[in-house]
């Protein structure tokens, strides 16, 4: 167990494994890894109420050592859970600015990532507890949309469809790849999420944990997904760009540019009163677009559509909160693309909320 601990968290000597957690510095998702990692080791889960009792990596090697786990989950090996749905047709709920809505997408893909996780885990989302009884709730955690064709590429009344497969790594992490489909068009959109728990009545302390099952039909990642070590290499600042295809990202916290947004609870909130995952990229396009407009670019929002994004989640807000968007750059990488990059902090505490990479392709 000494090996594993040493492989995740290199940072942690011997010396300090008696050290509390709250004053080691770790970060949650390296705390999934090392759980995932231990639990394959010992073959059996480690129920939640014992790995929130430890308070330090020895609580953790004298639990092993006992092999003190409750309960066996059994895995399916056999099933994939995969589907697809019905052809539909882009219609104006679906569609913003004479193109896809973006918004859109990001709930209707969400919503099949959860779908896709209730099924394979044999439950409803009201349903979803850990073994200590709490209330579970889906944690975005990273999106990443990239199209082929920008939203403005597609056109009213053309048919649609989503497919998708789901994975996980552990039952702490889960990860969805959809394609959405639109006659010779896509976009592909990688998803991935965790479980979070309410320690207070605000949001601003979502602690994370895992369901309490006893069958998982959602196939295992023998290893951490590179699109979920990234995320985390990023967050820890141990990465400084972030590469896909022939995007670079050089990350920086420069403030070219901010501006203060007052959430709106009728439309940022969601039905259990978190700021909605696809909220972040919608209040940063609204804050980037005062960022033009002060350049006299006020056409920007309707001839510049997205044709990448990537957003990092890290933090929730209340709805009484503020935000503070940060623009960090903007740089043109073509003709007609555009590279933006820009982060959210929540204003109460000045808790970095997220990263968001995007590029913009002007309308055709």
């Amino acid at each position: 167990m000494r090996n594993i601990v040493q492989r995740i968290l290199p940072d942690i000597k011997e010396e300090h494994f008696d050290s509390e957690f709250k004053n080691l510095a770790i970060d949650s998702i390296d705390l999934v890894s090392l759980r995932v990692e231990i639990e394959n080791r010992l073959g059996k889960m480690i129920p939640n109420r014992d790995w929130l009792s430890f308070k330090n990596l020895n609580d953790i090697f004298a639990f092993c050592e006992k092999e003190n786990s409750e309960k066996e989950i059994k895995f399916s090996e056999k099933t994939t859970v995969k589907t697809e749905k019905n052809r539909n047709y882009i219609t104006m709920p679906q569609m913003c600015l004479e193109a896809l809505s973006e918004n859109w997408l990001f709930k209707e893909s969400g919503d099949l990532h959860w779908d896709l996780l209730c099924k394979g885990l044999e439950t409803s989302s009201s349903e979803l507890k850990d073994d200590l009884g709490n209330r579970l709730y889906a944690t975005f955690v990273r999106i990443r949309i990239d199209g082929n064709h920008n939203l403005s590429d597609f056109k009213e009344n053309n048919p649609y469809e989503f497919d998708a497969e789901l994975s996980r790594f552990g039952l702490g992490m889960f990860f969805s790849k959809i394609n959405f489909k639109s006659l010779e068009k896509n976009i592909k959109m990688d998803m991935m999420t965790s479980f979070s728990i309410r320690k207070s009545t605000t949001n601003k302390h979502l602690t994370k944990s895992q369901p309490n099952i006893e069958n998982c039909k959602i196939p295992q990642n023998p290893e951490f997904p590179d699109f979920g070590n990234e995320y985390r290499l990023i967050k820890k600042e141990e990465q400084k760009t972030l590469n896909h295809r022939d995007y670079i990202f050089n990350i920086s916290d420069n403030q070219m540019f901010t501006r203060e947004y007052s959430l709106n609870p009728y439309y940022d909130l969601n039905g259990v009163g978190l700021l909605y995952f696809a909220a972040y990229p919608v209040i940063s396009d609204f804050c980037e677009l005062q960022y033009f407009h002060g350049l006299g670019k006020t056409d920007w929002a309707e001839n510049y559509f997205t044709i990448f994004r990537d957003v990092m989640y890290y933090a929730n807000c209340d709805a009484n909160d503020k935000i503070v968007y940060v623009l960090n750059s903007v740089e043109d990488i073509s003709e007609n693309r555009v590279k933006i990059q820009a982060m959210l902090y929540r204003k109460s505490d000045n808790k970095m909320m997220a990263r968001i990479f995007t590029v913009k392709q002007k309308k055709h």
